[in-house]
């Protein structure tokens, strides 16, 4: 087992048993201790009250990833928390959300708050720099405006558990732009072309043809598009990794778990394969949501 295991898993006892039992891991292991074991949190340089209301998610990851509190139970505590500094105790998540927003704009900054694979977490950062792409897809190449996001503060809660090894690197908006945080790329790698680029463009693709599509349905086809493009042998296993039917919502392990079903029977050591099959996949999921969503908007892709 890895470490990176324990992180996407969320188990932080089990993350900072391994570190203690593996030297590499020495110079990191009093910072985790501080957290978890001890309480001490993390001080952002941003106004005090930004940071009262980011120890509050400290202390939900803390209580979520360590002391082993249900999600459920833990974001319930979370909510309570946050309406009461906020001073909107009756106030609907949504309402709660927008006023989050408000509160680090009025302070010079963005920010999303939502949850990010069925765990709470908000992003923030200082500037977006608007960039326009040119992506192909498997059904045409199209312009795409990606917003080029700066000056991070706060990552959610992978890049915060991982010390930001690890954690998202985009997004696509509602209105389908796509954001693209600039620390976690090399931009000329595949990691963005692909696995950002490629993956979030289907995604506004699919989320304008088939306007009810659902997140598993969504990572499902953005997936099949990385790996019709990717020339690396272990993207697949790393989707495969993270299948698990249990997490109903995690789009992206629900997604993987199809993904580990349909991939069964082929070589995972013949990338030319992969990539077929994968577009042979993808095709045909684009004829099971025409049947299923008929065809709700059409899409000029180029």
């Amino acid at each position: 087992m890895q470490i990176r295991d324990f992180f996407i898993n969320g188990d932080m006892k089990g993350a900072i048993a391994y570190m203690r039992e593996h030297e590499e891991f020495q110079g990191i292991l009093p910072a985790y201790i501080a957290i978890f074991e001890n309480c001490e949190y993390r001080a952002y340089d941003v106004p005090e009250f930004l940071n009262q209301i980011l120890l509050l998610y400290q202390v939900y990851y803390r209580d979520v990833f360590y002391c082993g509190l249900p999600a459920e139970e833990a974001a319930d505590k979370l909510l309570t928390r946050l309406k009461a500094l906020l001073d909107m105790p009756e106030a609907e998540e949504d309402q709660l959300a927008r006023r989050l927003c408000a509160v680090f704009e009025q302070h010079g900054y963005h920010a999303v708050f939502g949850a990010t694979q069925g765990y709470y977490g908000p992003y923030v950062w200082k500037d977006t720099v608007p960039t326009v792409y040119s992506v192909e897809l498997p059904d045409g190449t199209a312009e795409y405006t990606v917003n080029i996001l700066k000056g991070f503060v706060f990552r959610s809660w992978m890049d915060y558990l991982t010390f930001g090894r690890y954690g998202t690197g985009g997004w696509a908006s509602p209105d389908g732009t796509i954001n693209c945080i600039e620390q976690a790329y090399d931009f000329d790698s595949e990691r963005f072309l692909v696995s950002l680029l490629k993956h979030e463009a289907q995604h506004t693709v699919d989320m304008k043809q088939f306007p009810d599509i659902k997140a598993p349905e969504l990572e499902y086809r953005a997936k099949l598009v990385e790996l019709h493009y990717s020339n690396d042998l272990g993207l697949l296993q790393k989707f495969l990794s993270e299948a698990d039917e249990s997490k109903t919502n995690d789009g992206h392990a629900i997604a993987s778990a199809r993904l580990k079903l349909e991939f069964a029977d082929t070589d995972h050591t013949n990338l030319s394969g992969i990539q077929t099959r994968a577009l042979e996949l993808l095709h045909a999921h684009t004829k099971e949501m025409k049947e299923k969503y008929g065809k709700q908007n059409t899409v000029s892709n180029g």
